[in-house]
């Protein structure tokens, strides 16, 4: 049994929400809700798992929030404290091993010393089941130097394939190639993600082109063409200091631009991290540390669970 954090940035939000960039937040980030008593604000996460954990803010301007599993009502969770205090464990449930949806819900409700209604989510501890059926047998990570794991302290155990590997029990390939552009990575596809017959695909493109749009189809094109059986989930680059907003903007727009036209599925890593340059440290420039890799793992979980819903 795997048990991973996933971070915030990796639900799917509903409603009135806000991101805070806290350094007292897991990977200095949490979401809140707006604070007003009628307004709706649900956060939204699936997955197969055996356990699931929820860690929040408590404090004094802070309200009650509903849990739901499989669009069932379990629990109220009331996050008033007279103190305030970061990434508590408010939340803890067991349940049947199996693929599970999770809803925390703003109920508009809160403790009567409380002064509003929001509520907070910092991250989520999911024990991890192994998908039924288990129709992914073998995944290829592709990418540059972000896939390779510069940065990373505890390499190859900490890269995002790794942690993926554990997460769905399926065996992956990774292959970053540092400094590589999409073009160089395209040529290589042949020798490298070929041979292994993948039924999936996981590209982070576009951190060394100023445009990935073009270069991008041609590799899209590319592994549809030597492996027509494989999905492909693209993701594009993190936020970082490194680049201007406006280069930071390019490369990550040419990635989901390419994917729109393919109907490649996208991981949208760049808009989940705006902002946030914590998950870089100590390099503080572009490439994600073993926490950024841990964010990284629980998008592309994220994108692989909507392909698989799809596919039944």
């Amino acid at each position: 049994m795997t048990v991973s954090k996933i971070e915030n940035m990796a639900l799917t939000y509903k409603g009135s929400w806000t991101v805070l960039h806290d350094e007292q937040a897991s990977l200095d980030s949490r979401h809140e809700s707006c604070h007003g008593r009628n307004t709706p604000a649900t956060a939204h996460w699936e997955g197969y798992f055996s356990a699931i954990q929820l860690y929040a803010s408590t404090g004094t301007a802070l309200g009650i929030a509903e849990i739901w599993i499989d669009d069932e009502f379990r629990s109220f969770i009331d996050l008033y404290d007279k103190d305030n205090n970061d990434c508590v464990c408010v939340m803890s449930m067991d349940i049947c091993p199996g693929f599970h949806t999770v809803e925390i819900r703003k109920s508009g409700r809160k403790h009567p010393l409380s002064s509003a209604y929001s509520i907070t989510i910092d991250y989520l501890m999911a024990a991890f089941a192994r998908p039924e059926p288990a129709t992914i047998r073998q995944i290829v990570c592709i990418g540059d130097s972000i896939t390779f794991g510069a940065n990373v302290e505890d390499r190859p155990q900490q890269l995002f394939g790794r942690k993926l590997q554990a997460m769905l029990s399926s065996p992956v390939s990774i292959h970053g190639l540092s400094g590589a552009p999409i073009s160089r990575i395209t040529t290589v596809l042949d020798a490298v993600a070929a041979p292994r017959n993948p039924d999936l695909i996981l590209w982070l493109a576009g951190m060394n082109d100023g445009d990935p749009y073009e270069p991008l189809l041609e590799g899209i094109w590319k592994i549809k063409e030597l492996m027509p059986q494989a999905k492909l989930i693209v993701s594009n680059i993190p936020y970082n200091t490194y680049y201007t907003e406006e280069q930071n903007d390019a490369k990550a727009f040419g990635v989901l631009k390419a994917c729109r036209e393919t109907g490649v599925a996208c991981a949208n890593l760049y808009e989940s991290t705006r902002g946030n340059s914590s998950l870089h440290l100590p390099e503080g420039t572009v490439h994600p540390n073993a926490d950024g890799h841990t964010l990284i793992a629980a998008l592309f979980y994220k994108e692989i669970m909507k392909l698989n819903r799809s596919n039944h």
